[in-house]
This record gives structure tokens, sequence and C-alpha cells, in this order.
């Protein structure tokens, strides 16, 4: 017994003898390839690590909290003016997974753990782009900053996880690194996809997408790009199909199909939501989506060899939803550097730059000048943007103040008006709701349809009949931006006068009624 117990310790002493001199010598090997691999992903975690205000992150919130308590609603629980209004919650397992981490570490970790969901699409994206480490580091860096205005505390971002997995499997399976055997896990990751956010549907069209470009290739007999044979495009089809199917595994059922149709064809959620509108290119926030149209249409100009028919049905397809819709730009980053990325290494192959930008020229001996110089960039790039972050999110909760009506709030509850019937900011309303206050809209634009949206909108945009809604279900307070013109309009008629004020928000009532 001693003597076994003897040769067990031995062999614990020799593994963490191992360890160490394993860690001894990567220590000693740090270069500046490896300090850029670190430092990229610090940054694409930095650009997701942001201020938590997303106007749905509250409704989120309190709807994973419901359904830790209550299970999975089907009907609206947050509105008075919705309530019989079915509701397909098709982020409910987004949402349950909210909920816990913002127990546990409030908004900063909510904040932390999407900005590693972010670090992760764009880490699987950089895995499947030509020219690592320098271009392919680079491009990726560029898409993320493309995606960034629509990421944040959103279940959206697990459309960015799940899409990028999904290329990063095609790419694997047409340069013949996996086998058909694992290609044929998607439907099941499908499942779970459907379940976390109702673009699932990317899924199935990514595999169209590389079936159809595949398809062009072997109808013209292009042996330079045509990397898959007829059975496998079959596979391919019987592929997307399955994940199609998926979508019906989850507490909706056969209604997720129909979902996503609704949402895209719905005329008030196109017109007066911002994130469906076409970007303005005044904003520097989407400058990064022009260099990347750019980069890629002057890449294909150099490159040796035509792009590949599925390289051009991925980058025009979501390249023109971008265009027509701030909320794809971000799949375009996803989805658009692989392709720029081979564009380019086609065009560079050869050269100097590619040389220096593949990492081709050998790296020198690493003295001990080296090594301490690249752990010095290492720890001050690291250092640098932690305390850039920590500094950011320690306002967080004052940016919170400057942006959602918080002492209004505090106010209603205090005057005994936070349980009437209320009009509020269509933005505001997923605030309100995390503030336990029933509402007149949110960000659900789902459940209201678009009938009650225009209906809505006559108040909000002072129409000839902007008092029927306020009339008709008896409004007690209205709740608008500082700014709102609505404001004035009310005082002017003498039905309502303002009872309170502050820099984000004023609240007005009925004439003759207390507060």
């Amino acid at each position: 017994m001693t003597v076994g117990l003897n040769r067990q310790a031995r062999a614990t002493r020799g593994r963490v003898f191992g360890l160490l001199v394993s860690a001894k010598q990567g220590a000693e090997n740090l270069g500046i390839r490896q300090v850029f691999f670190i430092l990229l992903v610090v940054q694409l975690f930095s650009i997701g690590l942001r201020e938590t205000l997303d106007p749905d992150m509250w409704w989120h919130l309190r709807t994973g909290e419901f359904i830790w308590h209550h299970g999975i609603p089907h009907h609206d629980v947050f509105s008075f003016t919705a309530r019989d209004h079915e509701w397909i919650t098709h982020e409910w397992l987004s949402e349950a997974l909210m909920w816990p981490v913002y127990v546990i570490g409030g908004l900063p970790a909510l904040s932390a753990a999407f900005a590693l969901l972010g670090a992760l699409a764009f880490w699987l994206v950089y895995s499947c782009s030509d020219g690592k480490p320098y271009l392919a580091g680079l491009l990726v860096l560029l898409g993320s900053l493309t995606a960034s205005p629509s990421v944040g505390v959103r279940p959206q971002m697990f459309d960015l996880v799940l899409t990028a997995a999904f290329v990063r499997v095609l790419e694997s399976f047409k340069a013949g690194e996996i086998g058909r055997r694992t290609l044929s896990w998607l439907p099941v990751l499908a499942i779970l996809w459907v379940n976390l956010h109702g673009g699932y549907l990317l899924g199935p069209v990514v595999l169209l997408v590389y079936a159809g470009g595949e398809t062009m290739e072997l109808l013209i007999g292009d042996q330079v790009h045509s990397r898959l044979s007829w059975t496998d495009v079959r596979w391919l089809l019987l592929l997307a199909l399955l994940c199609l199917l998926a979508g019906v595994v989850n507490p909706n059922g056969w209604r997720m199909w129909a979902y996503p149709f609704g949402t895209l064809g719905s005329p008030a959620m196109q017109q007066n939501i911002a994130e469906w509108r076409s970007p303005d290119f005044h904003d520097y926030a989407y400058w990064p989506f022009v260099v990347m149209l750019g980069l890629g249409a002057m890449s294909w100009t150099f490159a040796p060899t035509r792009p590949c028919w599925t390289d051009l049905l991925l980058f025009f397809g979501t390249g023109a939803a971008g265009l027509v819709s701030l909320r794809h730009i971000a799949l375009f980053g996803i989805i658009g550097t692989p392709v720029i990325a081979r564009s380019l290494a086609a065009s560079l192959r050869g050269t100097k730059a590619w040389a220096l930008l593949a990492a081709q020229n050998r790296q020198g001996q690493m003295t001990r000048r080296k090594v301490v110089l690249s752990w010095a960039i290492l720890l001050l790039g690291i250092l640098s943007t932690s305390a850039w972050q920590a500094a950011k999110l320690a306002k967080n909760e004052a940016r919170i103040a400057s942006t959602y009506p918080v002492a209004a709030v505090d106010f209603l509850r205090r005057e005994g008006l936070a349980g009437r019937h209320g009009y509020n900011p269509y933005a505001w309303g997923g605030y309100l709701i995390w503030r336990g206050i029933p509402v007149f809209v949110d960000g659900r634009a789902d459940v209201y349809g678009d009938h009650f949206l225009s209906y809505y909108f006559k108040t909000l945009r002072l129409t000839d009949e902007w008092r029927k809604p306020l009339d008709d279900v008896n409004v007690a307070y209205v709740l608008l931006e500082r700014s709102n013109p609505l404001g004035t309009l009310l005082v002017a008629s003498g039905a309502w006068h303002e009872v309170y004020a502050d820099d984000v928000a004023r609240v007005f009532v009925r004439s003759g009624a207390s507060t």
C-alpha cells in the first residue's frame, strides 16, 4: 500500500513539474505573433464590453425572471394595452440564461458575458480566415468594429456566434478537414439556436448559399474553385431541410417557422424601429462597414482569379442586407470577413507584404531582451485596455440615469401614479417593465402588431387624432423625453399640466386630476 502511494505521489510530482516546465518554455518563447494574437482577443472582448444601455435589455431581464418563477409566457404579461395578445417568446432560452447571470454578478457580469460571446464569434471567424496571424487578425478586428453598433446585452448576439459556427464548420468541410459525420451535427446546433433567438433561419440560409455556390461551380466545371461533389451538395441541401425542420423543436412549435417572416414583413416595424432602417453614413460608426465593402471590391480587382460563387453570394447577400437594415451589418462583419481575407490573400500571395502579413519570415532566436519586450508589450496592452474598460463601466449607472427616466419613475412611484395607465415613449417601455410599471408600449413590437403601433404613433407624431390613444384607455399620465414636442402640445391643449421635469424626462397629468 505504501509503495503504491509513493509511486502515485512521484507521478503527481512529475506531472506538476512537467506543467511548470511547459509554462516556463511558453513564457520564454512568447514572441510578437503570440502577443499579437492575445492582444487581438483582448481587443475583441473590449469592443463588446460596453455600458448596459440597450433599451430591450430591461424587458429581456424581466422576462428571464418571469420564466424562472412562472414558466414561459405565451401571452403578454407586461402591458395594459396588449394583455390578450399572443406572445411568441422566441428568445426564451437567452432570457432564461441572462437572469441568473444578472443575479450572480449584476449588470457588469451581463456586459462581460455578452462581450465574451462577441469575442467567441470573431475568434471563430479568425479561425477560418486566410492570412493568419496579421492579415486575418486585422480583418477580424475590422469586422468586429463593423458589427460593434449592433453588439451589446441582447439575444441577437447568439445569432452572431451560431452564424460564425456554421460558417466555420462549412469552411472546414470545403477544405476537407472534417467529414459529413461532423457536418451532421448542424441540425442539433439548429435546435439550440431556435430556442435562443428567432434568427435561427440564418442556419438553413447559410447552408443553401454554400450549396448554391458549389452547384454553380460544378455546373460550369471550374476545377479551381470546385471543392465539393454533387453528393456533397445534396448532403448540404438535406442538412438545410433538417435545420429548417429543427425549428419546430421549441415551446412555440410550428409558429417559429412563420415568426421571422412576420418580423421582416412588418411595415410598422420597418418604418418606426431604428435598427430596421438603412445606415446613415454621416455617422462614423458605420464607416468600417464602408471600408469592408471597399476592401472586398478592391481585392477582387487585383486577385489573379475570379472569386468563387459561394464567396460572391455570401459577400453581396450580406452586404446588401446591411445596406437595407442596420440590424444586418453585424452579419456582414461575421460572414464578409473570411471572404475578404481569402480574396486579399490571393491578391497578395507571393509578395513581400504577404510574407509579412502571413508571418512567413523566419522568427529570430528569442533572446532575453526580446522576451522581456514581448511581455512588456502584452502587459501594457492588457492593463491599458482593462483600465479604459473599468473607467467606462464605472460610469454605467450614471449613463443609465442620463438615458432612462430613473428619477421620473421614482416620482411616479412616490405619487401613486405607477399603477395607473400611462403613455410612454417606445424606447423607455423596457425600462418601465424593469421597474414594475405596466406599459402602454415597449420594444416587443411583434406582440403589439402593426395596427396598434400605428395607433400608438398617432399621439407621438402629433397627428390630428393625437388625443384618441390617450382617451381610449383613460391615460392618467404621460411620460416623455425632455425635448419631445408632444409636451408643448399637451400644455397648450389645456387638458394636461406638467407635474415633474428633470434633465431627462417630463411627466404630465390631466388637468384637474390629483397626483
